[in-house]
């Protein structure tokens, strides 16, 4: 077990980080420095870790009430990220596979659930 958790910690600390230096590099293109941008992406982070907080227990229950930031919500706000970081051209491969990602949620009928939705798709990669 022990094995297991280090390999999926491992993948969030990848996406986590990847995230940031994507985000970095958005900033970046308008000449916002690293060190001014990583304590607000910190601040930010207590908010994600609510969001998870929130969405592991609608994981476990397998119930997604749209109640907050819903997927279309989502996939709206990631298209001006996508726009945002090709205008300044920085590669949006990461963006768009998590767009992709939401775009099969909402082709699922998760459209109105929360992101924790999300999981639905997570454990059923299309094909299977």
């Amino acid at each position: 077990m022990a094995s297991l958790y280090d390999a999926a910690l491992l993948g969030l600390m990848w996406a986590t980080m990847t995230g940031w230096l994507h985000g970095t590099a958005v900033v970046g293109a308008d000449k916002v420095q690293a060190t001014a941008y990583t304590p607000i992406a910190l601040r930010w982070l207590g908010a994600v870790a609510h969001f998870i907080t929130t969405y592991a227990a609608q994981v476990d229950e397998g119930r997604y009430p749209g109640d907050d930031a819903t997927v279309d919500v989502q996939i709206a706000a990631i298209e001006h990220l996508i726009h945002a970081a090709h205008e300044r051209g920085v590669d949006n491969s990461l963006p768009e596979l998590l767009r992709s990602t939401m775009l099969r949620a909402r082709a699922a009928g998760h459209g109105s659930d929360s992101y924790g939705s999300i999981i639905e798709v997570l454990r059923r990669p299309a094909g299977n």
